[in-house]
């Protein structure tokens, strides 16, 4: 029996072995990822000028080129008799682009290489998403997604904690950024062990707008995502939060490995929650969660007290990422799923230039209080904008 006919037994069955391996993929390619993000706004600090700036710029532009991709790489699966070629292209494009930060010495150098790292996410992720969405049934979506973002999570974590380790080692961080590539190269290997899944799929030569249209009423949830994705700027703002309120360089990945081991504690039992509650609660919990989470970043000071919202900034992660997914999968016919995810992921990564732009030129221009304030804001108003909106993307009038 094919893998396809045996991932829908149900809700409380096992997952399959594509959503597993997928998932390992993931783990390891974060390890990769997190040895080498945690250390780098210091390292650019103490390199390049204008750091929070060149921060949000090098986060916003890699976002926005990943997000060009996305919805060209959703069309791509929609047509493709086989989604593993775009997923295998797509590891192996950031897992030889990352460890290149180790030879920076100008402000462009790492720009380019963030984005050709991200180029290689614009790639995979789409078709990713819709393996694991075609992999199982509609009541078990939760459990993979939030599945698959804890592996996610729990390689950052892995790889904060090999980051401390060769670090105290006595190893330079251009050193650390270099050893990454061997995690890197592990996870594409390993997706040569996924299946592709049973799925329908687009005729050659057809038109995949006419035979399987993405929905309009999708834009009722794609609003308050964008919305939300404005809100939403990069993690390493935080590890520059702590920076500023004294922690030193060596520490950062330890605050980094506490973030990310709450993400990978809560997202699978998360997942659990979106089949069971619904995943349109889990992602209004997780938005509020991230809104209570930058206002209060906004107002502490301290190393202890950012430490600590940065824990609850760790639950939106595992409340809402794979959530997310889960809600979007269930509002689309099988046969747009690529075209939606890469809607989604591009729009999201759009709105990630914003947010990273924004939130760098409000730092460097009134300061951390202000641009953790004007963030905690949009995102709050984004969950109301969920609330209103949602009922009408779900409508089938």
């Amino acid at each position: 029996m094919k893998e396809g006919q045996t991932q829908g037994a149900g809700v409380s069955g096992r997952l399959p072995r594509t959503v597993v391996v997928l998932g390992v993929v993931s783990l390891l390619t974060d390890v990769s990822s997190e040895m080498i993000f945690p250390l780098l706004p210091a390292f650019l600090a103490a390199r390049l000028p204008a750091a929070p700036l060149l921060l949000g710029a090098m986060e916003g532009l890699a976002d926005l080129i990943s997000a060009l991709l996305k919805y060209q790489s959703g069309v791509w699966s929609d047509r493709a008799r086989r989604l593993k070629p775009l997923v295998l292209l797509g590891y192996g494009v950031s897992c030889f682009a990352r460890p290149m930060m180790a030879f920076v010495t100008a402000v462009w150098q790492p720009l380019v290489i963030r984005s050709l790292d991200r180029v290689g996410k614009g790639v995979r992720s789409t078709p990713r998403d819709a393996i694991i969405a075609h992999t199982v049934p509609e009541g078990a979506r939760g459990r993979a997604f939030g599945f698959h973002r804890g592996m996610d999570h729990a390689g950052a974590a892995l790889g904060s904690l090999v980051a401390i380790v060769l670090v105290a080692a006595g190893l330079r961080v251009e050193q650390v950024f270099l050893a990454a590539v061997v995690p890197g190269v592990l996870g594409v290997l390993a997706i040569l062990l996924a299946s592709e899944p049973p799925r329908v799929l687009v005729q050659a030569g057809g038109s995949a707008q006419k035979q399987a249209p993405v929905p309009r009423r999708l834009a009722y949830y794609l609003v308050p995502v964008v919305l939300f994705g404005i809100a939403n700027s990069t993690d390493a703002f935080i590890l520059l939060k702590l920076s500023e309120e004294g922690a030193r360089p060596e520490w950062l990945p330890m605050a980094w490995l506490m973030l990310h081991a709450v993400k990978a504690g809560v997202s699978y039992p998360a997942g659990w929650l979106a089949d069971r509650l619904g995943a349109s609660r889990l992602v209004l919990a997780g938005w509020l969660l991230y809104a209570l989470s930058y206002l209060a970043l906004s107002q502490v000071h301290g190393l202890r007290g950012t430490l600590v919202v940065m824990g609850l900034y760790g639950l939106y992660h595992a409340l809402s990422e794979g959530a997310e997914k889960s809600l979007l999968a269930s509002l689309v016919p099988a046969a747009a799923r690529g075209r939606a995810f890469g809607l989604y992921n591009g729009l999201a990564g759009g709105a990630s230039l914003a947010a990273g732009l924004l939130f760098g030129a409000m730092w460097t221009r009134w300061g951390s209080s202000v641009a953790f304030l004007t963030a905690g804001i949009l995102a709050a108003l984004s969950a109301v904008l969920l609330v209103l909106l949602l009922p009408r993307a779900r409508s089938t009038a």
